[in-house]
């Protein structure tokens, strides 16, 4: 098997880093003979110890091997290349979507220790590469650092939380609800955290908010997650924010022509079908859960879209369009 040229250099500069720091004074021609390599290539690893990464590293010539004159320099950990480093400023700037937990702050300090390890070769800027990137994501509630920690031990563990839930129906908003969940996954949906699990007392699988969470407690009581629970299949049919219980419907939308490129132009649902008409249409088909997401999409696009299927979201559509006129003609009236 091929040796990784990276690798194996890495592998060597530790090595001599801790010959030099052990006191056994190495020089090009024994370090050659114990891995194998060119007295040559010894050399140019020294020289890049010395040249790109900063290291003190001086020759003695009455013991015939290298040492440093400064013991309190290191060997970076971590060792990128500049392109290698604006992936990962760059994965540190999309990690901004995760903004409202607590995993936020700590991708962020991890990349700022990984940002602290590298050479000195590596002159990427941070602070300018991120005035030239910019990532945004919908409105999204923070969630309880307390909360998420106590979920996320539970989702682990396999034990059951207790929570104050508010659900987002609740009319009277002056107490949340005593439950008791097990968690078996936690998903990030159009920026907003959710956990999923099972009620208890119920068996089928629901979805939380995290950020309505207001208080979370581990359990001693354990629980075993299903082996037929498939978070993909359970998220195959999300569209926006809901992918809980209830049946997968069929939706199907028609687009006006003067709306078809935009509607064409991306991706609305990882399953969706787009079918083009001879007259500049363009029909939109996927498969959805909770079509109250669906309908406030619908009627984003206006006049421009027509919902063909199925007939509850086509009454649905219908009658938000009804009641709407009827409030813009009741303003009319008091104005």
């Amino acid at each position: 098997m091929p040796v990784n040229r990276t690798q194996s250099q890495y592998a060597r500069l530790m090595e001599l880093d801790r010959k030099i720091r052990q006191g056994g004074y190495p020089n090009c021609l024994t370090f050659a003979e114990a891995w194998g390599v060119s007295q040559k290539t010894v050399q140019r690893d020294i020289d890049f110890l010395r040249d790109q990464l900063g290291a003190p590293i001086v020759y003695d010539r009455d013991r015939k091997g290298f040492f440093y004159e400064n013991s309190s320099w290191w060997l970076p950990s971590v060792v990128l290349s500049e392109g290698e480093l604006m992936g990962v400023l760059l994965a540190a700037r999309v990690a901004e979507q995760y903004r409202g937990s607590p995993m936020a702050k700590q991708i962020e300090r991890t990349f700022s220790k990984l940002a602290e390890l590298l050479p000195g070769r590596v002159t990427v800027n941070p602070a300018l590469l991120y005035d030239r990137f910019s990532f945004t994501t919908p409105p999204a509630k923070p969630v309880d650092e307390k909360v998420w920690a106590t979920v996320v031990r539970g989702l682990l563990a396999q034990r059951a939380i207790k929570i104050s839930y508010r659900r987002f129906d609740d009319a009277k908003l002056k107490a949340d609800k005593a439950s008791k969940i097990e968690p078996y996954h936690i998903a990030n949906l159009q920026g907003e955290w959710y956990v999923f699990g099972v009620h208890r007392g119920y068996e089928d699988v629901r979805q939380f908010s995290m950020a309505r969470i207001s208080k979370a407690q581990l359990t001693d009581q354990s629980f075993t997650v299903p082996p037929d629970f498939d978070p993909e299949k359970l998220l195959a049919g999300t569209f926006g924010r809901y992918a809980g219980g209830g049946e997968v419907k069929t939706v199907r939308i028609l687009f006006d022509k003067k709306v078809a490129d935009w509607v064409g132009e991306r991706e609305w649902h990882p399953q969706q079908k787009l079918k083009c008409r001879k007259n500049g249409d363009v029909e939109l088909e996927f498969p959805a859960k909770g079509l109250f997401e669906v309908q406030r999409w619908v009627l984003s696009w206006g006049r421009w879209a027509k919902v063909l299927a199925p007939a509850e979201l086509v009454s649905d559509v219908q009658a938000e369009i009804a009641a709407m006129s009827a409030a813009i003609k009741k303003e009319g009236k008091q104005a």
